[in-house]
């Protein structure tokens, strides 16, 4: 039954199949966000690295795994981490709206990553490899208003 543009999800049920719907677990990782970047020809960019992390955050905590392996380099990229800081792993996305309540959080793709974009790095329990989840852009809405008459 279609009502409103709708499906209702009682219309949807079939006596022998059970659906559950749960929400995605938060991505646990590190943030950086991107200090400097260096084109240094070849299509080799060398981005410098900035560790993000709420004041709060800044303390580590005992009995907690906060050891990550950080990559040197991935893709076209080459990391140098300019924080002085320990990384910390947390809740990415509560991270984040701590950190930029006013900002929109788009994701980009790492081949047009310029300073002030955020990168996402976790580890994969069963793999113990480092992936890049995200790369993240914050947009503003001031400048959103700002940039719109520009030819």
């Amino acid at each position: 039954m279609i009502e409103n543009n709708r499906f209702y999800w009682s219309i949807l049920k079939t006596r022998n199949v059970t659906v559950s719907v749960q929400p995605r677990d938060g991505v646990r990782g590190v943030v950086f966000a991107v200090n400097k970047l260096i084109d240094i020809g070849d299509g080799r960019q060398t981005v410098f690295l900035d560790h993000v992390d709420s004041p709060q955050g800044s303390l580590k905590r005992t009995g907690v795994n906060n050891e990550l392996a950080i990559p040197f380099k991935m893709g076209n990229l080459d990391f140098v981490y300019i924080s002085r800081r320990v990384p910390v792993i947390r809740d990415v996305s509560v991270l984040i709206s701590e950190l930029y309540k006013e900002a929109k959080v788009e994701r980009i793709v790492p081949e047009v990553l310029c300073p002030g974009d955020l990168l996402v790095f976790r580890q994969d329990e069963e793999e113990y490899k480092i992936r890049m989840v995200d790369a993240l852009r914050l947009v503003y809405p001031e400048a959103a208003h700002r940039g719109s008459h520009v030819l």
